[in-house]
């Protein structure tokens, strides 16, 4: 069986390895972005030479000293741009790693949590079975249905009372003269009403027979509160009796050596957690790498690449600039014709680049959406429980195939979500959770981060007496809900 734990660790080394792509592409971004630096040199060289070769010292110094000024700034923002995406490129490999670290050693964590419920659980039931033979469980046992009989007799008693309150009471109650003299507990010595209204509420008292209604009333009420005082007394007995058959049961347990289990398991599952709190930081951070990443590496008004294009573009558009260039191709000179060349062939290679950065910009981005895809389908399942070590699916799930689709584009991370919901497992323990009562240990399947506080052994007096095998798990890698 495919163990949860399994199949977020497949998810995790798919998300690893989508990031491991996007730096790949960021990398032909930083190449294309010192490329198109070069083309703008060329450019702006052959623009110099065109202004050296046609235009007076003075006119030469101020477009040369324009064209370098502005050169410098946008050579300078893409550089600044190259350099900020290696550097987050390279602490996002670093996060990278220590995700990748910290994930499998989540993983083995969880992997011993297992090993030690399972340990404890087989113990459990081992015992569970023989103390069945024991003369004193038995006798604590017969003790309980006992007290069990009795109390649900009582119950049965209570309850047909409290019905015939319900049903008897109403014509008192449904009489607003009576109930207003109740209200006022009229004829006893808690009334304080005044001189004047206990005058006229012995009127109406003697009208409506008050006297006897009142007698009669507060019995139908005291009868089903003193057989639910009793009832509630004989369920006390019964949790009583329990304590007594656990008290036995964990008698058996210490004596077959349950504590180092529990200890061991009780250390794995602190383990765990701490292995999951590394985990949730180490993904916090690398989360944080990522946008600032995308934000360097993105398009719009804030992105050095596009403020570098767009004041090159604005200081090349200049009117002198553009007559300067019109000029040089209409003169048949050879260091005209040579610098008009050079400008041609830089803007149409920085034209070239451009698309390929613009290429390279909306593959990084599509890469990101669809890692994000991944992400969300694992952190829903996470928050649900599926990365349990325990559960698991069975081997005719295909998650290669869903992993690649949402890599490939072809389907949405939702569909990872419908193959956890429909297709996790949870094997229940062997033995019966209420035996030996609870002792601080986690139950199984045992809690996860964020799982219920459960122990071993169900909560004393929670359920019956018995230890039979079988029965259903405890809180833990919570699986309910839907994402």
């Amino acid at each position: 069986m495919l163990t949860g734990r399994d199949a977020l660790s497949t998810v995790e080394r798919a998300i690893s390895g989508a990031r491991a792509n996007e730096n790949r592409l960021g990398e032909a971004l930083q190449s294309a972005t010192a490329e198109v630096a070069r083309y703008i040199q060329a450019e702006t060289d052959g623009f110099r030479a065109l202004a050296r070769a046609k235009l007076d010292a003075m006119a030469q110094n101020q477009i040369v000293g324009a064209l370098d000024a502005t050169e410098r700034r946008a050579l300078a923002l893409i550089e600044g741009s190259r350099q900020t995406i290696a550097a987050l490129g390279e602490r996002q490999r670093k996060a990278q790693a220590a995700l990748d670290t910290a994930e499998a050693d989540r993983h083995d964590r969880g992997e011993t949590l297992a090993r030690a419920l399972r340990a404890l659980d087989d113990l459990r039931h081992a015992v569970s079975e023989r103390v069945k033979n024991d003369a004193a469980w038995r006798a604590a046992s017969d003790a309980v249905a006992a007290a069990q009989a009795v109390a649900a007799n009582a119950e049965q008693k209570a309850a047909t009372a409290e019905a015939d309150l319900a049903e008897k009471g109403k014509p008192y109650e449904n009489d607003p003269l009576f109930m207003y003299l109740w209200r006022r507990k009229h004829g006893q010595a808690e009334d304080r009403s005044g001189f004047l209204v206990r005058f006229f509420d012995r009127k109406v008292a003697r009208l409506i027979g008050y006297g006897d209604a009142r007698a009669n009333y507060a019995m139908l009420r005291e009868i089903p509160a003193r057989l639910r005082e009793h009832a509630n007394a004989k369920q006390g007995d019964v949790e009583t009796a329990k304590l007594a058959v656990v008290a036995v049961e964990r008698q058996a347990l210490v004596a077959a050596g349950v504590e180092p289990l529990e200890k061991a398991a009780d250390d794995a599952q602190t383990a765990a957690a701490e292995a999951d709190a590394v985990v949730t930081k180490a993904t916090s951070d690398l989360q944080e790498i990522d946008r600032r990443r995308a934000e360097a590496a993105g398009v719009g008004e804030n992105a050095a690449y596009d403020q570098a294009v767009e004041l090159l573009t604005g200081a090349l558009s200049r009117e002198d600039i553009r007559r300067l260039f019109e000029e040089a191709r209409r003169t048949p000179s050879p260091a005209d014709d040579q610098a008009v060349s050079a400008i041609a062939s830089a803007r149409d290679a920085q034209q070239k680049t451009n698309a390929e950065i613009a290429k390279i910009r909306a593959q990084i981005s599509e890469m990101a959406n669809r890692r994000s895809e991944l992400e969300g389908a694992r952190d829903r399942a996470r928050r649900q429980g599926y990365d349990s070590p325990i559960g698991g699916f069975n081997d005719k799930v295909d998650l290669g195939s869903i992993i690649g689709g949402i890599l490939s584009g072809a389907v949405r991370g939702g569909a990872l979500d419908d193959i956890f919901r429909g297709g996790y497992r949870f094997p229940p323990p062997r033995a019966n959770p209420d035996f030996g009562g609870r002792r601080g240990a986690p139950s199984w399947p045992g809690p996860w981060i964020g799982g219920d506080s459960g122990s071993f052994g169900g909560s004393i007096g929670g359920g019956g007496g018995s230890s039979s095998g079988g029965g259903g798990g405890g809180g833990g890698w919570r699986t309910g809900g839907s994402f």
